[in-house]
């Protein structure tokens, strides 16, 4: 009885690992060091537009603005976050997320 209810637990962890959704299978790893004054980690919504430039530059239009309203506004550059991420993939559109940690200048 505890066999088969151990590898079922096993199985049914087993295969959790293998339905990562994509979007996040890429997201960076590791923290800034906390002399970096940094935030915790920010994603944007998915954006989309015929061309992978500007879908990249709403993404991370949208992440400013995530990082202003949860981060404070001494930490809405996208310049000055730490581990920068885009995540596109091309359907009928590009389609982009932003993600990173926001910190100070």
């Amino acid at each position: 009885m505890t066999y088969r209810l151990l590898t079922a637990a096993a199985i049914t962890f087993g295969t959790l690992g293998i339905f990562v959704p994509p979007a996040y299978a890429n997201l960076p790893s590791g923290f800034p060091s906390s002399s970096d004054s940094c935030r915790g980690f920010i994603h944007s919504k998915e954006k989309s537009s015929y061309r992978k430039s500007t879908a990249r530059r709403r993404a991370r239009r949208n992440w400013e603005y995530y990082a202003r309203t949860q981060a404070r506004w001494s930490r809405r550059k996208w310049e000055w976050s730490k581990f920068q991420h885009y995540d596109c993939w091309k359907g009928n559109k590009w389609h982009c997320k932003a993600a990173a940690y926001p910190c100070r200048d």
